[in-house]
């Protein structure tokens, strides 16, 4: 009788348990016309708005009237990448990709020692071998975003990517005349 009794206290104790970590470990993805922005919290997301400021490009936004962080983050990158490829005169047909907002740049710098086995003082990176951006939301800016998207614009426009050092040429090109 008395392991009944604690089965029946144990287990839904467990179940909620079991439910409750599900929950914190799901993350959370936001669908624009070019990006799938992947976050592990709401905050995350409403963060990485407040950050990414268009400034004088405003009038970029299509969507002006946005109610929620959602909606005005998926205008701003829109915007943003639209952007970029404005300046870089290169459009590739069918730009889909990954973002993924990260809480600060150690965590940047962790998933780059993962995938590439070496540091790196990184806020920000592409990794086009999946296809993804990683983004440090307490340190994003427009413009290390504007870089690092150029390095998505390149990857799809050419069939062949350029060089490293051409990627970081434009892509330093892009974020000095972002504002432009």
């Amino acid at each position: 009788m008395r392991r009944q009794g604690a089965f029946r206290i144990v287990f839904p104790v467990l179940i909620a348990a079991l439910i409750l970590s599900a929950s914190v470990c799901a993350a959370s993805e936001l669908k624009t016309r070019y990006v799938s922005v992947v976050y592990g919290s709401d905050k995350y997301l409403d963060e990485f708005n407040d950050q990414v400021s268009l400034g004088s490009l405003s009038y970029l936004i299509h969507d002006r009237n946005a109610l929620t962080a959602a909606a005005e983050t998926s205008s701003k990158l829109d915007a943003i990448i639209e952007r970029v490829e404005t300046i870089l005169d290169m459009y590739p047909g069918g730009l889909r990709f990954k973002m993924v907002l990260l809480p600060s740049a150690n965590d940047v710098q962790k998933v780059w020692k993962n995938k590439y086995g070496r540091s790196q003082d990184y806020i920000a990176f592409y990794s086009p071998g999946d296809n993804t951006v990683y983004v440090s939301v307490d340190d994003v800016r427009v413009g290390v975003l504007a870089h690092e998207l150029t390095h998505v614009i390149l990857d799809h426009y050419f069939r062949v990517s350029p060089p490293g050092k051409i990627h970081e040429v434009l892509a330093q090109f892009v974020e000095a005349h972002f504002g432009n």
